[in-house]
């Protein structure tokens, strides 16, 4: 059983390098995934994106791209889950009560 994760990220300097962080010490980031500071972006566990190993491949694809002057943007609006329990469980997409809320 697990009862959460939190980003080790105390002691790295971040709030020197004005590099916004949340209440639970995870850097904040657009969908670049840029930091709050323009040269600086970040991906994995320690943002406060989803912490699935495939957000933080795409999210660190997306930074490299647009560190290196291209314009890509992370969209998890299809983002799966996964469950590794027996029987698994998976989801992909809205929930029934998001997409109430988008009228759809």
């Amino acid at each position: 059983m697990a009862t959460g994760r939190a980003p080790n990220t105390r002691g790295l300097g971040l709030e020197a390098a004005g590099v916004e962080v949340d209440k639970q010490g995870a850097i904040v980031v657009d969908p670049g995934p840029r930091t709050s500071s323009a040269n600086i972006f970040a991906a994995g566990d320690y943002t406060n994106q989803p912490q699935f190993v495939y957000v933080a491949a795409a999210a660190g694809t997306r930074a490299a791209i647009d560190m290196t002057g291209g314009d890509a943007a992370l969209d998890l609006s299809a983002m799966p889950a996964v469950v590794f329990t027996d029987p698994q469980v998976a989801t992909v997409g809205l929930s029934e009560a998001e997409a109430h809320l988008q009228g759809i």
